[in-house]
């Protein structure tokens, strides 16, 4: 049975989204693109994510095993944090308004551990990694939050398909 990982990379600016088809450990890229968010009032900016993340959904429904999202890093600013709080509620509310299950919260070194097995990857290395995992030759986008929300994706599916637990030590977690 074909089933669909969708991974989303929120950001204030840009939110990246990608969607991986999977049958019998054959990936395949559906999509993987960014939405700009314009520099407009928050309000503006809530409702043009509203709107497309609900059209995304609406256009997998019944197919979606996970949706996937990466937990922010947000350093010590409290602004940023807030901010991007918001959009993780808006994205969290829209699937459930969708009749999706709660997203799989997956921090950052979960998803380089699981795409090049290093926790401490760059952004390049795991960008170089995606195209390796699915087979070929697969023309990325020019987005890191895109390419992020692939990565993101490709982590949902190995850890839901995973015959082993993985496991992360603390020092690997941060």
């Amino acid at each position: 049975m074909v089933k669909y990982w969708i991974g989303i990379d929120i950001g204030s600016q840009e939110v990246g989204v990608a969607c991986v088809e999977a049958e019998h450990r054959a990936m395949r890229l559906l999509r993987c693109e960014p939405l700009k968010l314009r520099r407009t009032s928050l309000e503006e900016r809530m409702q043009s994510l509203y709107a497309w993340l609900a059209e995304l959904f609406r256009s997998y429904e019944g197919k979606v095993s996970q949706v996937a999202l990466e937990e922010p890093f947000v350093g010590k600013n409290i602004r940023s944090a807030l901010l991007l709080g918001t959009i993780k509620g808006l994205v969290w509310g829209t699937l459930l308004s969708q009749g999706y299950p709660s997203p799989l919260l997956i921090s950052p070194a979960q998803v380089k551990k699981a795409i090049t097995g290093n926790p401490y990857a760059s952004k390049e290395q795991v960008a170089r990694m995606l195209s390796h995992h699915l087979g070929g030759d697969v023309v990325l986008p020019d987005s890191e939050h895109a390419t992020d929300a692939l990565a993101i994706a490709l982590t949902a599916y190995y850890y839901q398909n995973s015959p082993i637990s993985r496991t992360f030590s603390k020092r690997a977690e941060r």
